[in-house]
């Protein structure tokens, strides 16, 4: 299931982002929200017929991660149409912050709901929520996008993969999120397994560590807009790429300590390592809505989305085939050092410290 929410995403991520620069991007979200709404909320009726069965979780997977490749890439595009570009790290940080807080709210929230209400009518709520953004999206006046320079679909497509091609700091950027991707995924992966086996958490320990660590990415989302008027794009870029080797060695000395700085360390490491990697999401989010012309911007946000994501997949499997074959401490000393190498290549070599 997990995977099925995923593959939209790859499957058609560069075409949706050819409609999202065609059409009104407020009326896709209304409508991917709307398409979120009915999906979920077959769930608890199928249920309470006692028709449900794992085909159409399969299906509702799919279809629900369909529609969020539609929203995700009309939302971020939408961004420049609805405040100014002196503005667009103060919005996008607050996006992430609000992302970052129903992160951290949700599942404690879903426990309940499941607990009292049952698992299945526990979606009711989620389908709900779709139901309250579709209302919010259709409160906004009507955007119609402005005509596209390319005729027909492939090279409207095309033209979005060679300005990411093109464009050496996007470029730079969009392949670090994709080495990233994948070192966190990597690592991500095996952490239940980590913290059994290795700093001998059980499993509640296991939850605190990563509910101590939800509350970086909040802290560094909020505190961005700050950052951002006293630091340069690139300099935070590069901030970001310098921690996050460092922050998740720590991963490798939780073990070597007592239990109580243990617990700490890998909150602090897996905190402050996704409040990083946040930080360089809406450094970089802000950059590409300020850079690329609007009748691109779907198309671009769809190609580097496609591109990122893709070392998702790649970095778990390696995540788990690595820790069968060197061990889960070897695996993490291995991510720090990518995480690191990416730094230094960038230090020495790249178009992005410059801005």
């Amino acid at each position: 299931m997990g995977a099925l929410e995923f593959v939209p995403f790859l499957l058609f991520g560069l075409i949706v982002g050819v409609y999202a620069d065609r059409w009104d991007r407020r009326m896709i979200l209304l409508v991917a929200d709307l398409v979120r709404f009915v999906m979920l909320a077959s769930v608890p009726v199928a249920a309470f017929f006692n028709v449900l069965t794992l085909a159409q979780l399969y299906l509702v997977a799919f279809i629900a991660g369909t529609a969020r490749v539609w929203f995700e890439v009309a939302h971020y595009s939408m961004i420049p149409a609805l405040v100014s570009p002196a503005r667009a790290v103060d919005a996008n940080s607050s996006l992430e912050v609000t992302e970052g807080v129903s992160s951290l709210v949700g599942p404690a929230l879903g426990g309940l709901l499941i607990k009292v209400f049952g698992a299945a009518n526990a979606l009711l709520a989620d389908s709900l929520s779709f139901l309250l953004a579709a209302a919010a999206w259709l409160s906004l006046p009507a955007r119609p996008s402005e005509p596209l320079a390319e005729v027909g679909w492939r090279a409207q497509l095309v033209a979005g993969l060679r300005l990411v091609r093109h464009h050496r700091v996007i470029l730079e950027n969009t392949l670090s999120g994709l080495v990233l991707n994948i070192v966190f995924a990597a690592v991500t992966t095996v952490y239940v397994f980590y913290a059994q086996h290795e700093v001998h958490f059980d499993a509640a320990r296991t939850g605190l560590a990563l509910g101590l660590a939800g509350l970086g990415p909040i802290g560094v989302a909020t505190s961005a807009p700050a950052l951002r008027r006293r630091f340069r794009l690139g300099q935070l870029l590069l901030a970001e790429l310098f921690v996050v080797g460092p922050l998740l060695a720590l991963l490798d000395v939780a073990p070597l300590v007592p239990a109580v700085p243990a617990l700490l360390l890998v909150a602090v490491s897996f905190g402050l390592a996704s409040g990083a990697a946040i930080l360089g999401r809406i450094v970089f989010r802000s950059y590409i809505q300020a850079a690329v012309p609007p009748p691109l911007l779907g198309r671009v946000n769809a190609t580097i989305r496609v591109v990122a994501w893709s070392g998702v997949p790649v970095g778990a499997l390696l995540g788990g085939t690595l820790t069968q074959l060197i061990g889960v401490r070897w695996l993490i000393a291995l991510a720090s050092v990518t995480a690191l190498l990416v730094f230094l290549t960038f230090a020495l070599a790249s178009e992005t410290k410059r801005i």
